[in-house]
């Protein structure tokens, strides 16, 4: 189909409200010699660079060409908002510092190679394709695809996609790829005795490392794409939703481990939770009149000063919760003497009953 037949085609499937907006996109990709459709990153920024308008206007834009991605069935570039447009260019995903911890996380192991496949996984989808916590908090297996070497995500009806790099100890798409493996091998195996041996046996990565690209197998019961994890290495089974679904990891949980992770803190990371890109491609009217959130300084230092009371209410959590855990076993214990008969003081009483 001629470009311009496909772009009118597109531009006619979009909701009313959505239409010059695209328009504006596709002519201006036009008169560059670029393609609309699948759009780079460089392609979306550069198209918001030359058409400057309020953020609002700019929003609205985005979610044009979102719209019509989806419509086209092409992924849409990560990391691709209305700040990136104003800011400098972000480092490439090899030299990002993040990439290095994701490089140095075990993949072998055990259970070591279990929370590094699974952190290295949430450090791609934060920090190479800029997926919020929340929106990561609600991924579900099938939400995530490899399409030609290139991780893609689902978010919102739309695919945001992460480009293949050279070294597989970082590359998002197998990043990816051997945290589902793990998951698919637990379809099969539901025990942890299998999995334990099998990441035991599993080699270390190096940058020399070759990595597989094979598709994965069907997903038996689709469900949560990030589990939590305990102590003796359990996928979700911690709380269990709705029909044994294992229950997928909360966003203020997601948080921590960033943290952890990247920081080395015990505070969480910088991030507005609300500062999520609009992936909504439905038809709202709406759309051009949400007001833009105002921060002044009164309201920085109350935010710090409630985090610095959270902080200090919260200081003594961590030994009351190991006061309780004691406190189980040791009832778990006497139970288990007095279904064995060894408890002196029972015995005895026993015994005068008898």
């Amino acid at each position: 189909m001629p470009a311009r037949a496909e772009t009118d085609r597109l531009e006619g499937a979009l909701p009313a409200h959505l239409r010059s907006q695209y328009a504006l996109y596709a002519d201006w990709c036009a008169g560059m010699g670029v393609p609309a459709i699948p759009a780079t990153r460089d392609t979306l920024i550069g198209f918001l660079r030359a058409n400057p308008a309020a953020a609002q206007t700019q929003r609205k834009r985005l979610a044009a060409v979102r719209a019509a991605h989806a419509r086209a069935a092409a992924a849409v570039p990560a990391k691709t908002t209305t700040s990136a447009s104003v800011m400098s260019p972000p480092l490439p995903w090899a030299d990002n510092p993040a990439a290095a911890v994701v490089a140095a996380l075990p993949t072998a192991g055990w259970p070591s190679g279990l929370f590094g496949r699974r952190d290295a996984l949430l450090i791609v989808l934060s920090e190479a394709m800029g997926i919020s916590y929340r929106q990561m908090e609600r991924l579900q297996r099938s939400d995530a695809r490899v399409i030609d070497a290139a991780l893609q995500i689902k978010v919102g009806g739309i695919w945001i996609s992460a480009a293949p790099e050279d070294d597989p100890r970082y590359c998002p798409a197998a990043v990816f790829l051997r945290w589902a493996r793990l998951l698919a091998f637990m379809d099969k195996w539901l025990i942890n005795d299998a999995l334990e041996e099998a990441l035991i046996k599993a080699r270390p990565l190096t940058d020399t490392s070759v990595e597989s690209y094979a598709p994965l197998p069907p997903i038996r019961d689709d469900g949560p794409l990030l589990l939590p994890i305990d102590r003796w290495g359990g996928l979700g089974m911690g709380s269990l939703q709705h029909a044994g679904q294992p229950r997928g990891l909360r966003a203020t949980t997601i948080a921590d481990i960033l943290t952890a992770r990247l920081d080395g803190t015990g505070s969480r990371r910088r991030r507005r939770w609300d500062d999520e890109p609009d992936w909504n491609v439905d038809d709202d009217p709406m759309v051009d009149s949400v007001p833009e959130p105002e921060l002044g300084e009164w309201d920085v230092r109350s935010g710090l000063q409630a985090r610095a009371d959270a902080q200090t209410l919260l200081s003594g959590v961590g030994d009351a919760l190991d006061e309780v855990e004691r406190e189980a076993d040791e009832l778990a214990a006497r139970i288990a003497a007095v279904l064995s008969g060894e408890y002196p003081v029972l015995n005895g009483s026993a015994a005068g009953d008898a």
